[in-house]
Parts: C-alpha cells; sequence; structure tokens
C-alpha cells in the first residue's frame, strides 16, 4: 500500500466512526449506509483513539507531585492543561466543586 493511501486510510476511518457515534445508528447499519466493509470498520473502531464525545464517562488523568509533604499539603489541588488551579480542597468545600468544575468547562 502506497504511503498516500496509508494516511487517507488513517484520516478517513476515525472520520467516520466519529459520524457513526453520533448517529445512534448501529455499526451494521451505518455500514450499508454507507457502504462500508463492516469487517474494516470494526478494525478501525477497535484501533481508534476517538472518544464519544456524546456521553463523557466522568473519569480523567490525575498525576500525584511526588515532593509535597503529607504534613504541609492543605487539602487537594487539582491544575488544569490550561494553567487553571484550585487549591485547599477539603471536606468542607466539597459541595462547591462540582459547581465551580460545571462553570470551568
Amino acid at each position: 500500500m502506497a504511503a498516500l493511501e496509508k494516511i487517507q486510510e488513517k484520516t478517513f476511518w476515525p472520520i467516520h466512526i466519529e459520524h457513526w457515534q453520533a448517529s445512534g445508528q448501529s455499526q451494521a447499519a451505518y455500514c450499508r449506509q454507507h457502504d462500508l466493509c463492516p469487517q474494516k470498520f470494526g478494525y478501525w473502531k477497535r484501533k481508534s483513539t476517538v472518544k464519544p464525545t456524546t456521553s463523557p464517562t466522568g473519569f480523567t488523568r490525575i498525576r500525584v507531585d511526588e515532593g509535597i509533604s503529607p504534613d504541609l499539603a492543605i487539602g487537594l489541588s487539582l491544575r488544569f492543561n490550561d494553567g487553571t488551579r484550585l487549591e485547599g480542597i477539603t471536606q468542607d468545600t466539597m459541595s462547591c466543586i462540582q459547581p465551580l468544575l460545571e462553570l470551568l468547562r
């Protein structure tokens, strides 16, 4: 397979997988409608890193800073990729966190 065909295939399938997830159709129905090979579709679906955008899992990756001494840390701290930080999250302030996170999204 030529290099250009490989590149096209790597962009073609993820786009179809994303559209299928948004369509609400079964995989078979989507493949029939778009004249796609169901086996190739299944292969690329398994290989794909595309996540469904309609139903987030609620999980995220976290990293624990090893250099912080437990007796110096006051509550939980969250640092987001854009540089935003939430510090001092304790059991007493936990009820404020969910609405605050919703606002920041």
